[in-house]
């Protein structure tokens, strides 16, 4: 059967289209506001983490139109970069077979790196900002990110990307990450969870995404023991033979060649 809905039921990528500024900025403002939650309740955080919000904000910072919105959202991804899980009231889960899982700053930092936020704190750093809470609110964001990422292994970093459905070309998406690493989609479990959200992904309204998506379910099939099964199983064939006529050219050839993988059984002779 076909992949499952979302686990974390994250929307594959916010968009401000139709939006007002003052919409945005109030929007911006009440999560801002509940930031401020974070600190004292588990709740509050497992809220933040499982809703998208992350996400929310790093699309606002990355494409508000106006300085006071960057302004809001930033310093509501400070707060949930530095939020701790220190309440009393609401202790954390440590190592207690099926407990709660930890939500804390390191968490909101790992879904902000899959959101590509590291490299837009970079850019938006080399801007001249008259506003000295954004100056500093980058710079704070700026050595926390490159502090996280220097602890974060590279699947780290690609589970992060896949679980934020913001994907992007670089050296997570190689044949050499995938050698490497398309053991560990199997997932803890063992449920293949990460390829569940692979091939949802292929359903994003982002043809970039699209792609990738593919292009790293084509990769898992040829380098994962019986990974043709699996992806059949999961409904992967389905959904992207469904793509090869799709406009846009690019999603076109990934999912041509994806389809490809999963019926031949020696893909570099033919390639």
């Amino acid at each position: 059967g076909a992949a499952p809905a979302n686990p974390r039921g994250k929307p594959r990528r916010a968009k401000n289209a139709g939006a007002t500024v003052q919409q945005l900025y109030e929007l911006c403002f009440c999560l801002w506001t509940m930031t401020y939650e974070c600190e004292a309740s588990y709740s509050a955080r497992a809220a933040f983490n499982r809703d998208g919000s992350v996400q929310t904000l790093v699309d606002l910072v990355s494409g508000a139109p106006r300085e006071k919105v960057v302004r809001v959202a930033l310093s509501a991804l400070r707060n949930l970069a530095t939020c701790g899980s220190t309440d009393a009231s609401e202790p954390d889960p440590v190592g207690v077979p099926g407990g709660r899982k930890a939500v804390n700053g390191a968490t909101f930092l790992g879904d902000m790196i899959g959101c590509g936020l590291m490299k837009q704190v970079d850019l938006m750093r080399e801007r001249q900002w008259t506003d000295p809470d954004i100056v500093e609110d980058l710079k704070i964001l700026h050595k926390l990110l490159h502090d996280n990422y220097k602890e974060m292994s590279r699947w780290d970093v690609y589970q992060a990307e896949i679980d934020s459905g913001h994907l992007e070309w670089g050296v997570l998406h190689t044949e050499k990450f995938f050698k490497q690493n398309a053991k560990m989609l199997e997932g803890s479990d063992g449920n293949f969870g990460i390829l569940r959200t692979l091939i949802q992904l292929t359903a994003s309204d982002d043809e970039d995404v699209i792609a990738i998506a593919c292009y790293d379910i084509g990769e898992f099939v040829r380098h994962y023991p019986n990974g043709k099964a699996v992806a059949r199983r999961l409904g992967a064939q389905t959904v992207v033979m469904q793509l090869i006529e799709h406009e846009n050219a690019d999603v076109q050839r990934h999912a041509l060649q994806c389809v490809s993988k999963m019926m031949v059984n020696n893909w570099a002779a033919v390639h």
